[in-house]
């Protein structure tokens, strides 16, 4: 049941529902895990058209340090080695800081992994960099030596959780799949010794790769002269690949096993202290093997399936998210507190209800009151830390608003919870949106949370930004999905009917729907169902306005985008409408389901003649594209995904001139310098792969550099010396 209703865990609501379901309840709303990660799999597709990673890497120095706060999708290549995690902020609930490191049963290309089963079956590994754990790199370079008190430390916490809220847990409102007891997180040290060693007692070995090999690529045996393997799949650079073996010599590398947990679940944690969603781990390095020039260290999970016996519900399951990965010399067991503050979730829509809407359908009573921030200060130090914060509002080059407010202090979060002084937690939304006669429109908020003077120990996660997006479609969702939605009647002749409601402000047409379905084993899916749409009836839907059979779940971009459905005909509407899907089989169809913003008072279902209100917090990924006319091909302005492409800044200390590089990209770009207030220093364009932006009346400190333009957006901190 757990794979099958991921929200009903503890056994007694699992025998409720049981007993019901046999006896009268003629529907059940079913959300599984994913069977493949579309973030991942976009940017294994980016790997692939690169031709791989071929760049050689320096072995990384002291301190090495990574909290996931600025960057989502492979783990940093710079700092790992390996594309099994994924990086995201949205799985974990209330990390460190915002976004982590997620191990699953997901493989390098997004999908599960083709050896998993119900058994305990190694899973993702994260692996870092060789670490130069052999000298100090400072003014006087000398020998690291275990007097230098060396710790590693992290964060964890496992899948699966909900908000603790009044002494209980919310048992619909559940994201991604507790870990089970038999599953395993684990912690290894090691390094290469640079030996070979007689492995007459293997049939195998593991061979790790150093290079990205796409399938159909051939790899020479390293133990058997001639021998030779061709890949079946796509294999990243430090991927282990077993190898025959006989009698032979091969290369010697060590790997330790330094921590270690089961499975377990959040809600204990939580029991025990309810501002616990993380814990910490910090471990001394007192032996002198990993004083080296090539230690590395690696975390593996160990997960399993459900047998569960449904086809094409096998998915992703038993999630570790990690967090503020931390390693360097001259710290303590008392050092377990980073002097730091930091955003621990992202930003939220300007709108009341809305992901986004259509820019002719804004008006000004559509945007929220203020803003909902969740902000901590991680240093256990009960004076507090003073902080400040503020945001601006900026279209193009025009700043609509900038909100400084005065500083606070801010008390440690492991004692008094999270910064909730309104001026920062709550600011409010106090200014209205200039409005045109544009077809669409793009706003960049950003948040700035930091301590007051420079000291803050990171400052990349002290800025959250947000984009929100006015273009020709509604969306209650965020685009990412970490669930499949479904609808399972149990009638003798099963109807199911999904319904999505929205509202205009002024009449419009109705051209399109989106919808993400998710891809599952077997295609599994792959029944037809008919296109609905619906009149409002009181707050149901009521009479139906168009209807368009025989559709099939559809996945654009290999499984990677929504896919736009066109009506036969444009619909003119006014008012409240409801759009979704009518079925009349058994099939669990699987819509995206986005479950960090509470859609259910906007949608219902139908099993019978009467619709029901969700359970299950979250919204299904469901879109209606009105106004003007556009062709079938053209979704620009529906598909607003942006492919990112890195940009660097040189020289950093800079002292007059600043210089930006976008290597391949020629179009028009957007930069922005800002201090750590907030304030907007400097606003320029520049077009061509380089532009500069002068210094000269900037004073010494450190600035936050924001470049934007077509598939471009990139965040970085500037030093003025």
């Amino acid at each position: 049941m757990k794979k099958i209703l991921q929200s009903i865990i503890n056994k007694y609501f699992t025998l409720f529902f049981l007993l019901m379901s046999i006896s009268s309840l003629s529907a059940q709303e079913i959300l599984t895990g994913l069977v493949q990660n579309a973030q991942i799999r976009k940017a294994y597709a980016k790997t692939l058209a690169k031709g791989g990673d071929s760049t050689v890497y320096e072995a990384v120095k002291l301190p090495f340090t990574d909290d996931f706060s600025n960057y989502t999708g492979y783990p940093s290549a710079t700092l790992w080695s390996d594309k099994q995690g994924f990086v995201n902020n949205s799985f974990a609930l209330y990390p460190p800081t915002i976004g982590v490191v997620t191990l699953d049963a997901l493989d390098a290309e997004g999908k599960v992994y083709p050896h998993a089963s119900a058994s305990t079956f190694p899973a993702d590994t994260l692996t870092s960099r060789l670490i130069r754990l052999d000298s100090v790199f400072n003014n006087n370079p000398r020998p690291l030596t275990i007097a230098d008190a060396i710790y590693f430390s992290f964060y964890y916490q496992p899948g699966g959780g909900t908000y603790y809220s009044n002494g209980g847990f919310l048992q619909w409102e559940r994201i991604g799949d507790q870990p089970e007891s038999e599953d395993m997180l684990v912690l290894e040290f090691g390094y290469e010794t640079g030996d070979t060693i007689f492995m007459n007692d293997f049939i195998y070995g593991d061979y790790i790769t150093d290079t990205v090999h796409e399938a159909g690529d051939t790899i020479l045996n390293p133990f058997i002269d001639g021998d030779f393997i061709i890949l079946d799949n796509f294999t990243d650079s430090g991927t282990v690949i077993k190898m025959p073996m006989d009698s032979i010599f091969g290369p010697e590398a060590i790997w330790n096993e330094i921590w270690s947990t089961n499975g377990c679940s959040l809600d204990s944690w939580l029991k025990e202290d309810s501002l616990q969603y993380f814990k910490q781990v910090l471990i001394p390095i007192n032996d002198p093997q990993y004083l080296r020039d090539n230690f590395q260290f690696r975390f593996r999970n160990y997960a399993s399936l459900e047998d569960n016996g449904l086809t094409g519900l096998a998915s992703n399951v038993d999630q570790w998210h990690i967090d503020y990965v931390q390693l360097n010399y001259n710290r303590t067991l008392q050092d377990s507190f980073p002097d730091d503050v930091a955003f621990v979730m992202p930003p939220k829509s300007l709108l009341k209800d809305y992901q986004s809407m259509p820019w002719n359908q804004f008006r000004q009573e559509e945007l929220a009151e203020a803003f909902d921030n969740k902000l901590s200060n991680l240093y256990n130090d009960e004076d507090g830390a003073n902080v400040k914060y503020t945001y601006s509002v900026t279209k193009g080059n025009t700043t609509v608003k900038n909100y400084i407010s005065n500083n606070f202090n801010a008390y440690p979060y492991y004692h008094h919870g999270f910064h909730t002084y309104a001026p920062h937690a709550a600011p409010a939304i106090d200014f209205e949106l200039p409005t045109d006669g544009s077809d669409s429109a793009l706003f960049v908020v950003t948040h700035i949370f930091s301590k007051a003077g420079y000291n803050d120990v990171r400052v990349a996660n002290d800025m959250a930004i947000f984009e929100q997006k006015f273009y020709n479609y509604y969306a209650y969702d965020d685009g990412t999905a970490e669930n499949g939605y479904s609808i399972l009647s149990t009638n003798s002749n099963p109807e199911a009917s999904l319904a999505v409601r929205f509202k205009l402000n002024e009449p419009d047409t109705l051209r399109a729907i989106r919808m993400w379905f998710n891809h599952v084993k077997d295609d599994a899916n792959e029944e037809p169902f008919t296109l609905m749409v619906w009149s409002d009836d009181g707050g149901e839907p009521g009479d139906v306005i168009y209807s368009q059979s025989s559709q099939l779940p559809s996945h654009a971009k290999e499984f990677l985008d929504f896919y736009t459905y066109f009506l036969d005909e444009p619909i003119a509407l006014s008012g409240t409408f409801y759009v979704g899907f009518y079925q009349n089989h058994d099939v669990q169809l699987n819509i995206g389901f986005d479950r960090n913003n509470d859609g259910r008072a906007h949608f219902m279902y139908r099993t019978t003649n009467s619709w029901k209100e969700p359970y299950l917090k979250g919204t299904p990924m469901i879109r209606p594209v009105l106004g003007k006319y556009f062709e079938a091909e053209d979704v620009a302005i529906a598909n607003c995904d942006k492919t990112e492409i890195k940009c660097s800044v040189y020289p950093n200390p800079a002292s007059d001139e600043l210089h930006i590089a976008v290597q391949g990209h020629t179009g028009k770009k957007s930069v922005r310098l800002y201090d750590l207030s907030g304030k907007l220093l400097i606003a320029d364009e520049f077009s061509g792969e380089t532009g500069t932006i002068n210094l000269n009346r900037q004073a010494a400190g450190i600035y936050i550099l924001y470049v934007t333009g077509d598939k471009i957006k990139e965040t970085k901190k500037i030093i003025k010396k």
